[in-house]
């Protein structure tokens, strides 16, 4: 067949987040061990030895791991600063390929198949491309003729009965990248369409005794877990998954009498606040677990009491499961996080704005007045004399203010000054319970209604910070509508005057915001450069503030 194969590595596994904000997917384990490295073991097997392998998101990673590898394969990178599409990424392996067919895999699936048939299949096509399909996964857009020759790569009926779905796997000539289209970030999915126009197809090949899944999802990941042990190149790990869990996964098992060898656990990540997180999923019941460390951290610890004492307060948090030095396990309320309802919140608040005689909050989206309400309830939360991080005073938003000083560029004296008039503006706000990081990636949406989480650096503080950590967030882009909504639905909930909280949200925001733009700028500076990727939105947000709330200083700043 061939000794060469392109394994697709750069791919930003949106899907699969939170597990791939600090781990590319095709390093997230099954069983403990890094997918890519089954894949490797994979084409080992088909009698591949060189491979190279596509970077973009978090390149530190992968680079890593290639250096580390110890296997029979050679491997190198070809690195993408800016993503190129299947396509534009086969053009940075032109200079490689010295006429040689290869094997082109997503480095982001599980699979084992006998490659003998695509091997076939190809010699058929005139040795041009074999694609392995499947028939019952996936959206199923691809379509075969009675030679199983792909015509069409885009069904406009996917789905319907001889449909199948580009399992990413394929056997292909360097003919291929003659039909790539002439722009630098395309499709291979094009260049075959292109090569039909000259009578070159693509042979489609079902391998009944295979196994096939893209791991795309939280569900399909835990999946392939409980599939692994029946795929041959999984099976060995899987068996002894008892035996090579992370010390805190295996004590909480143990703690919660959860049986070993029945439970999935899926690697949630390690996060910036010392803290790394697993899903333990056994059969009818599921849960977080948590370890944390608190040096440097000590809100980590007084994680469980502030949940216990939230709850008891009717705020919608998850329960405390267990609850151990340095481990907490979390019930389970899954991954739908209210960033996700960004488009359909819009969609109802805009629809909303333009009913006659409307009030933006009571037209616009009972999803986002939910939100508001929760937000509401925890600021007038009564946790009696619970330990908390030091309140917001002038000392911390001057911490704030040095924390963008530091890291991205210090302010001139006008601005300085600006900015002390807005910390004097929040300093004579009530001081009420702040969650401190009140954005939607720390909301999550279940059993239709929405629940607080990552709340262990709550502290007192003015309710207005929190709000404007929501409305404007770099993270997520509301909409002028929806944030007239949030406004309304929160003054109604929190018995505020809508009109002063307008006219003082600029101030909130432009302090939230500095804090933001100095915390990517430090998180680039240790290793995590895609932070920076949302420096310019939130300094655009902050202009923007700064010109409504007549602070001319600061919007002259936050443009240049």
């Amino acid at each position: 067949m061939t000794d060469l194969a392109f394994v697709l590595c750069a791919g930003l596994g949106e899907r699969l987040r939170p597990m791939t904000l600090a781990t590319p997917k095709p390093l997230v384990p099954i069983w403990n061990r890094p997918l890519l490295d089954h894949t490797l073991d994979t084409l080992a097997g088909w009698g591949v030895r060189e491979v190279f392998l596509n970077t973009h998101w978090l390149p530190e990673a992968l680079r890593a791991f290639i250096a580390a590898y110890r296997g029979p394969l050679t491997l190198h990178e070809l690195h993408e600063p800016d993503l190129l599409g299947t396509g534009g990424a086969l053009r940075n392996l032109a200079p490689h390929l010295k006429g040689r067919p290869f094997w082109l895999v997503n480095g982001d699936v599980v699979f084992h198949a006998d490659p003998a048939p695509l091997a076939e299949a190809f010699e058929a096509s005139g040795r041009f491309a074999a694609a392995w399909l499947e028939p019952k996964r996936g959206p199923r857009t691809v379509e075969l003729d009675y030679a199983n020759r792909v015509t069409c790569w885009r069904s406009p009926t996917p789905g319907v009965e001889r449909t199948y779905t580009f399992t990413g796997v394929s056997l292909l000539s360097p003919d291929v990248l003659s039909f790539l289209p002439d722009r630098p970030v395309c499709s291979l999915v094009d260049a075959f369409e292109n090569a039909a126009f000259s009578n070159r197809f693509v042979r489609g090949v079902l391998l009944p005794e295979s196994y096939w899944n893209d791991a795309g999802t939280p569900a399909a990941y835990i999946e392939a877990h409980r599939d692994a042990k029946r795929l041959p190149t999984l099976a060995h790990y899987a068996s002894g998954a008892a035996d090579t869990q992370p010390a805190p996964v295996a004590q909480a098992l143990a703690a919660l009498k959860w049986p070993v060898d029945e439970t999935i656990v899926a690697p949630l990540g390690a996060r910036g606040s010392k803290r790394t997180f697993w899903r333990l999923s056994a059969p009818r019941r599921s849960a977080i677990a948590i370890a944390y460390e608190t040096e440097g951290r000590a809100e980590n610890a007084r994680y469980a009491a502030c949940a216990k004492a939230l709850a008891k307060a009717h705020v919608a948090v998850p329960k405390v499961l267990l609850d151990l030095p340095n481990l907490l396990v979390m019930e389970d309320l899954g991954d739908d996080t209210f960033d996700r309802h960004v488009a359909a919140v819009r969609e109802d608040c805009l629809r909303g704005s333009e009913a006659p005689g409307h009030e933006g909050h009571r037209h616009g989206s009972p999803r986002l007045r939910q939100v508001m309400e929760l937000l509401a309830t925890f600021h007038r939360a009564d946790i009696g004399d619970l330990p908390l991080e030091p309140p917001f005073d002038a000392a911390l938003y001057a911490w704030e203010v040095s924390l963008h000083e530091q890291f991205a560029k210090p302010f001139p004296p006008e601005a300085k000054a600006e900015l002390a008039r807005i910390q004097d503006t929040l300093l004579a706000e009530p001081a009420v319970l702040v969650h401190r990081d009140f954005q939607s990636s720390n909301i999550l949406w279940n059993a239709k209604r929405p629940w607080l989480i990552d709340f262990q650096g709550m502290r007192r503080g003015p309710a207005l910070y929190d709000l404007a950590s929501f409305l404007y967030d770099p993270y997520v882009d509301w909409g002028e509508a929806a944030q007239e909504a949030a406004i309304g639905a929160y003054a109604e909930a929190a018995n505020r005057d809508a009109e002063e909280l307008r006219a003082k949200l600029p101030f909130a925001g432009i302090q939230r915001l500095t804090q933001a733009i100095g915390a990517y700028h430090r998180l680039a500076s240790v290793g995590q450069p895609r932070f920076l990727t949302y420096v310019p939105i939130a300094r655009a947000r902050a202009a923007a503030l700064a010109e409504k709330a007549q602070l001319p200083a600061l919007a002259t700043f936050f443009k240049d």
